[in-house]
């Protein structure tokens, strides 16, 4: 799990009843991966969660234990496995700490001129301190936008997630896709967010598909500018993108 900066923490969550639980800027690091995987992917297990933060289960089943008695999450018995939720009280903080990364981020990329990675990584530690008097501030301050460098809406920006495409993984060979978003589980992998980088892969990007590995699921694409690109499956599965006929519509 990536390190948070040290700050005086100065609020308290409590919902439906629930105990009294500071938000210190851990807790505000998970339920901004919850707000941000479920929206993705709608389900979200305890396990994908630890595989996102690159923390342990065990760690994992016990804070998400105590968020559910602050009543910032429920965790809801699928049989199986243990479906995490947020409640409304866990949405707005999570939901807020998305907003606050996501304007960081584009700020960085447009005024400072830093990569998608540096901006990324950068982001992280400047959140601390930014209130939302500022954040609001630095939303009018950059032109109002709708979109992180990566592609994910901006919570108030009034935009919304695309759900009308699909993912690298999904393709066939001898079509045409545009990259619709990064998504957050592919920024939380510097390696993976590099490489696109590298290979000028972004948000708007169109990708020819070469050749999809019937054993592996890795996907061969060549980028507008001739580079040949292989991403393995598990990789193709955090990129989203639209077919052309669907852009085109």
């Amino acid at each position: 799990m990536r390190e948070t900066p040290t700050r005086p923490v100065t609020r308290v969550g409590r919902a439906n009843g629930g105990a009294p639980v500071k938000i210190t800027p851990a807790i505000e690091t998970y339920l901004q991966a919850i707000y941000a995987l479920t929206a993705e992917r709608k389900s979200l297990i305890g396990a994908r969660l630890a595989e996102h933060l690159r923390v342990s289960p065990p760690s994992i089943t016990q804070t998400l234990q105590r968020l559910a008695r602050a009543g910032l999450v429920e965790l809801i018995d699928r049989g199986d496995r243990k479906e995490i939720v947020l409640t409304e009280a866990g949405r707005a903080i999570g939901e807020a700490a998305t907003r606050k990364h996501r304007l960081i981020e584009r700020w960085l990329q447009g005024e400072l001129h830093l990569s998608s990675t540096e901006a990324h990584e950068a982001a992280h530690n400047l959140e601390a301190g930014f209130t939302p008097e500022l954040l609001d501030r630095l939303f009018d301050s950059i032109g109002r936008p709708t979109h992180c460098p990566h592609g994910n809406p901006i919570p108030g920006s009034g935009a919304e997630l695309d759900h009308n495409g699909l993912y690298l993984d999904e393709v066939t060979p001898g079509e045409r896709v545009w990259v619709g978003r990064i998504t957050e589980e592919a920024e939380a992998d510097l390696d993976l967010l590099e490489y696109l980088e590298r290979n000028g892969v972004r948000p708007g990007t169109a990708l020819d598909i070469i050749a999809v590995d019937r054993l592996t699921g890795a996907v061969t694409a060549r980028t507008p500018k001739g580079n040949e690109i292989r991403l393995e499956r598990r990789s193709a599965a955090l990129i989203y993108v639209r077919r052309q006929e669907a852009t085109a519509a």
